[in-house]
């Protein structure tokens, strides 16, 4: 603020204060004709009883300060790159016995991680499907099924294993070309208390990742690039 603006508001304040009243309250800035790199300044006094707006009681023209654009950007913390941990808010039901589907789908049977993992050949069919590579679906649980489209449209395939998902048993495929599914799937459900469900880019559970479940109509960018998965309660 320059010296003869200086001097112009202490003259007001000085009126202001012999006539008893506050002097000016605020400054705001608003367009006018001032020269390049300077815009105008307005000083307003007080909204008194009964007035429906401030006066201006000087205006004068101030120099712009230059937009700054050396703005540095710091780098994100390892905190905030991280996703937050998805954690299934719903149980998906006990599904055990045969499958039974008019869609032509593979059945696979699967051995919990905890015990090593591994899985059986594919049997696949229409129908009900009684055993898959001589065992018996009658006491195994559903554990997950996976489709071809998204909103659970054209089933690909289904899972059963020996026990629910629980603190000490989970499931998983580390290679889909095993199955004949490699780059499929575009949507899948989790039973039998496997409510958590990953699917990864890569083999072996490796490369980018989404976590859904027990529902998942979609894998949103990993649709149809899916080569491993993981389910667990």
């Amino acid at each position: 603020m320059g010296r003869k603006k200086w001097l112009l508001v202490g003259i007001l304040l000085l009126v202001g204060g012999l006539l008893g009243t506050a002097a000016i309250v605020r400054a705001q800035t608003t367009t006018g004709s001032c020269p390049p790199g300077a815009h105008l300044a307005v000083l307003l006094d007080p909204i008194l009883p009964g007035e429906q707006a401030s006066k201006v009681v000087a205006q004068w023209c101030e120099e712009t300060a230059p937009e700054k654009t050396d703005v540095v950007l710091e780098p994100l913390r390892p905190e905030e790159l991280e996703q937050p941990e998805y954690r299934p808010v719903e149980t998906s039901p006990i599904v055990q016995g045969p499958s039974d589907s008019k869609e032509y789908r593979c059945v696979v049977v699967l051995k919990p991680l905890e015990e090593g993992g591994g899985a059986s050949e594919p049997v696949c069919g229409r129908g009900r499907i009684e055993t898959v590579d001589g065992v018996s679906l009658a006491s195994l649980y559903l554990i997950a099924k996976f489709y071809d489209n998204t909103d659970y449209r054209s089933l690909l395939i289904e899972y059963y294993g020996a026990y629910p998902c629980s603190a000490g048993y989970s499931y998983g495929r580390p290679d889909l070309r095993t199955d004949g599914v490699d780059n499929r799937f575009a949507s899948g459900q989790g039973f039998s208390t496997c409510n958590l469900v990953t699917v990864y880019d890569l083999y072996n559970y490796s490369g980018p990742s989404y976590a859904c479940g027990p529902n998942c109509p979609t894998f949103h960018a990993l649709n149809d690039v899916i080569s491993s998965w993981t389910i667990a309660p």
